[in-house]
């Protein structure tokens, strides 16, 4: 059985394993243990705030593999961001160059760096380990924090938005960093990769070039992985798009990746989400062939906990299977949401 729920410190070597794992391009999951530590520390104090409006708060969560009691899995939501500095990003948008005289008009992509996202709702750093890789494991973790969402909207502004992981090597080696970023950092991929994960983004505002940058004037390599998702990254990235997460023409500054967003309100978890009471199915008897897997969430704030499991909605709730309601230590009249996974 998998469960998601809210991260702990002792989840520190867990995390650190899968930030070792997940490799070059995860900015906002680095691979130090003392910036891993201040996430969990920030994540134990957001669960714990009583919040009105959002702000700096963070949450954490950890995909535990029940059978093993092993850590599989991460992700996280910012309440807020571009609190404390901007969170940059190039738009891209077209600049039209036209002579009348010698009747040509082109309309030319460019890059502007902007922070059209500061203010705005995060979620970020799905990682999981390779041996779990699977439909249901990565659904159910990426979701889990989409009823988290719906169950608390006072913590998250309406917009949301996810950044994607771009194009990248094992190497560190990024084309997009390499045509651009490089000439006005002067370090390579990886380490300002790093830098960003685990200090503050003034180097960002005080280093990148202010003006547009015209895309054609890139070379082709770089070019094309504009808004391209990593290889490693689709699976993920698919699970969000079916949410209804879209596209609207934003890319991340060091890699190109894309920017995904969307009004909490229109996701599709978000807005099917039900609550009501555990019900019990009949000991002995098999699930019903009319249900379905769900997503099942039961728990306030710092307790909260969410499975994937086989479930039938009914008029007084939600039919749960014994070993389901173990797992997530509810009993039948217990108080649960849920949505079709």
């Amino acid at each position: 059985m998998y469960l998601v729920r809210p991260v702990d410190f002792a989840d520190l070597p867990a995390l650190e394993r899968l930030a070792q794992q997940a490799g070059i391009g995860f900015t906002n999951f680095p691979a130090n243990r003392e910036r891993l530590n201040d996430k969990i520390a920030s994540s134990r104090r957001s669960f714990q705030t009583d919040v009105v409006l959002p702000g700096n708060e963070s949450y954490l969560f950890v995909l535990e593999d029940t059978s093993s009691n092993e850590i599989v899995g991460t992700c996280g939501m910012e309440a807020m961001v571009g609190t404390e500095t901007p969170f940059y990003s190039y738009r891209i948008d077209e600049v039209v160059h036209a002579s009348p005289q010698l009747q040509i008009h082109n309309r030319i992509s460019a890059l502007f760096l902007c922070h059209d996202y500061s203010g705005t709702s995060r979620l970020m750093a799905l990682v999981m380990d390779k041996a779990h890789q699977n439909h249901e494991a990565m659904s159910l973790l990426s979701r889990a924090r989409l009823l988290f969402m719906a169950r608390y909207p006072e913590r998250f502004t309406k917009r949301c938005f996810v950044e994607i992981r771009g194009e990248s090597d094992k190497h560190g080696y990024s084309p997009f960093w390499e045509a651009l970023g490089k000439h006005f950092f002067t370090m390579d991929f990886q380490k300002a990769d790093y830098l960003s994960g685990i200090s503050n983004k003034h180097f960002i505002a005080d280093l990148m070039p202010r003006y547009p940058i015209y895309v054609p004037t890139l070379p082709a390599e770089a070019q094309d992985v504009i808004g391209v998702v990593h290889e490693e990254s689709g699976q993920g990235t698919d699970i969000l798009l079916e949410e209804g997460f879209e596209f609207r023409g934003y890319v991340d500054i060091f890699d190109a990746g894309p920017t995904i967003e969307s009004r909490a309100e229109n996701l599709r978890t978000v807005s099917q989400q039900k609550t009501g009471k555990a019900l019990l199915q009949p000991s002995g008897t098999t699930a019903n062939k009319n249900a379905q897997m769900h997503l099942i969430a039961t728990g306030h704030l710092e307790n909260f906990r969410v499975t994937a499991a086989l479930a039938e909605p009914q008029a007084a709730g939600l039919s749960i299977n014994q070993a389901t309601q173990e797992g997530l230590n509810i009993s039948s009249g217990s108080q649960v949401q849920w949505a079709i996974l």
